[in-house]
């Protein structure tokens, strides 16, 4: 059974919704995600706040009622979840924390009787995992969940006495009561800003959760492999940040600025704008010293301006026969200025983003080949089953060594100053096997499809630099779970990535998927062995087969009239 996904739904889409109040009915609703609405006009955070209420219990409520309702009553967060604690002991609702964790499950909960007396067990098929911090954590498909609760009478009506923290949505409900908002980092050389995208309730208090989420630093799987501009233990001055006429005010401690330069404010600046620019409500951010307006002077002559999604060339290098040529639109070009290559029979060749650097690998795929801006080529690395190269915006070349130990090597641009091929650290690549591996556009944060028996993972992990950005190994991984088969993977933008498997025989469907929620599938095709993606404006999608080239058009292949093997973009 194909899981349903979490998806963004627009304010508008959400008034014109079904409107539902539940009814005395045991059964848990199924139908409309949404019970009610209310607008608060007076928001003076986000410039409006949409609200989803449930009722409280019910005059002689049974215990299972009560947990049943109770599960529901996690749509309403407003007053920090004031309905669902109605269903809890006094004792209960004084220490019980909705906010720290929201399960998000995708079939009805199943409400059991527990071993002991007035004791129930939730039992939940989990799609997803929502902190305090708006960090989501997939989980692998048909993932369960049990939480145990107990009940006691309080004047004759039954609450809940003991549970764990946090709410329970179902993927309609979360979409709704949700929302993915992207956070901004840097990476190691403050050229790009790098998104971390988060979830947060439709709530008044987006922004400063964003915030309080910003200054606590990035998520796990980019730990250590982004950097932030807001020292350590920086943090508001108190849990609000005001917005009034689409500016908001960023009250930080004194300990903020304590040791602050001018460059150093100026990239706070970037990164708060660049972060809550994301609310509709936020043209400009102003930041404060414990209510002491911080003046940011004339641009220092070290800041430069973060690119946020960048681009790769428009121009893709691929195959035709055993030389190099590039391929923008319809217009095929041999890559000049290189020697003869056809003795290694190349194959599945990479391009730098910056400068005119290639690598690609030999006929038999055990040979790593780069050339260099002068035109020289020459073998960097060698291993078995290498997969396809991957060139970083630091200078670096990326590849697999599907050896007996799986090594991942990655070769600098200049040998002689930062030594030669170089094996990284990736503990969860241990005696797997990897079929793509891919470095985004900033240079932070590997994409990597690997298998481990008969188990397939699709995941994105951070990765971690020197001072000099020589990179030293990854994070912990990030998974992703498409709902395809998959063997390779691409970056289409900064927070998507398109996946499929290969087949020269079968129909293959790739499927483009958002770390914000979003996910389509594109209309299967027959024998697909190739995948070419990349991020920038009207940077169509590439596949191939054995005989054809095609690029995506609409929601339609395209045949082209130009054969090209192994085409890629920049990266």
């Amino acid at each position: 059974m194909t899981r349903k996904r979490p998806s963004t739904s627009s304010l508008l889409a959400v008034l014109l919704g079904v409107v539902l109040v539940l009814t005395g009915c045991s059964e848990i609703p199924r139908n409309s995600p949404v019970q009610s609405i209310a607008l608060d006009g007076n928001n003076n955070e986000e410039g409006g706040d949409v609200q989803f209420t449930a009722p409280g219990p019910t005059e002689g409520d049974g215990p299972r009622k009560i947990v049943e309702d109770f599960i529901q009553a996690g749509v309403a967060s407003q007053d920090d979840y004031k309905v669902a604690r109605e269903y809890l002991t006094p004792k209960q609702s004084g220490v019980w924390k909705g906010s720290v964790r929201t399960l998000v499950y995708d079939d009805r909960p199943s409400v059991i009787p527990g071993s002991n007396p007035n004791t129930y067990t939730i039992q939940l098929e989990l799609v997803s995992e929502i902190d305090e911090a708006g960090i989501m954590t997939e989980m692998p498909p048909h993932t369960t969940r049990a939480l145990d609760v107990s009940l006691e009478k309080v004047d004759g009506q039954w609450r809940i006495s003991q549970l764990p923290d946090g709410i329970m949505l179902d993927t309609a409900n979360f979409a709704h009561v949700f929302s993915p908002q992207t956070l901004y980092f840097y990476d190691v050389t403050f050229e790009y800003a790098v998104p971390d995208v988060r979830w947060f309730p439709n709530r008044t208090g987006v922004a400063a959760a964003m915030v309080e989420a910003l200054l606590a630093g990035p998520s796990e799987y980019l730990g250590n492999a982004v950097v932030s501009a807001f020292p350590g233990g920086s943090s508001l001055v108190r849990t609000s940040v005001p917005i009034e006429s689409q500016r908001a005010t960023v009250d930080l401690g004194s300990a903020t600025f304590l040791e602050s330069t001018e460059l150093s404010r100026q990239l706070m600046q970037q990164q708060l704008e660049l972060t809550l620019g994301g609310l509709g409500s936020v043209r400009s951010v102003v930041m404060s010293d414990e209510q002491s307006e911080i003046k940011i002077g004339s641009k220092d002559p070290q800041f430069e301006v973060a690119e946020v999604n960048p681009a790769v060339p428009d121009t893709q290098i691929g195959v035709v026969d055993d030389a190099l040529y590039y391929l923008k639109g319809r217009s095929l070009r041999l890559v000049g200025g290189i020697g003869d290559i056809a003795g290694y029979q190349p194959r599945l060749p990479a391009m730098s983003p910056l400068g005119n650097r290639y690598a690609f690998l030999n006929g038999s795929l055990t040979s790593l080949i780069v050339v260099d801006e002068e035109g020289r080529s020459s073998v960097v690395a060698r291993g078995e089953d290498l997969v396809r190269p991957s060139m970083d915006a630091h200078g670096w070349t990326w590849t697999v060594d599907n050896s007996s130990t799986t090594s991942v090597l990655a070769v600098p641009a200049d040998t002689t100053v930062n030594g030669k091929v170089r094996p990284i650290t990736a503990d969860g690549l241990t005696e797997a096997n990897v079929s793509s591996l891919r470095i985004s556009r900033d240079g932070t944060r590997a994409l990597i499809v690997s298998s481990k028996d008969g188990e397939t993972s699709v995941a994105i992990a951070g990765i971690l630099r020197d001072a000099d950005g020589a990179p030293r190994g990854f994070a912990p991984p990030k998974y992703i779970y498409p709902d395809v088969p998959a063997t390779q993977a691409v970056w289409n933008s900064d927070v998507s990535v398109i996946v499929s498997s290969a087949s020269t025989t079968e129909r293959v469907t790739a499927e483009e998927i958002s770390l914000t929620g979003t996910r389509v599938k594109y209309l299967p095709l027959l024998g697909m062995v190739g995948l070419s993606a990349g991020p920038g404006d009207r940077r169509p999608v590439y596949a191939e087969t054995n005989d054809e080239i095609y690029s995506r058009v609409g929601s339609s292949w395209h045949e082209m009239e130009d054969m090209v093997r192994d085409l890629s973009y920049p990266g």
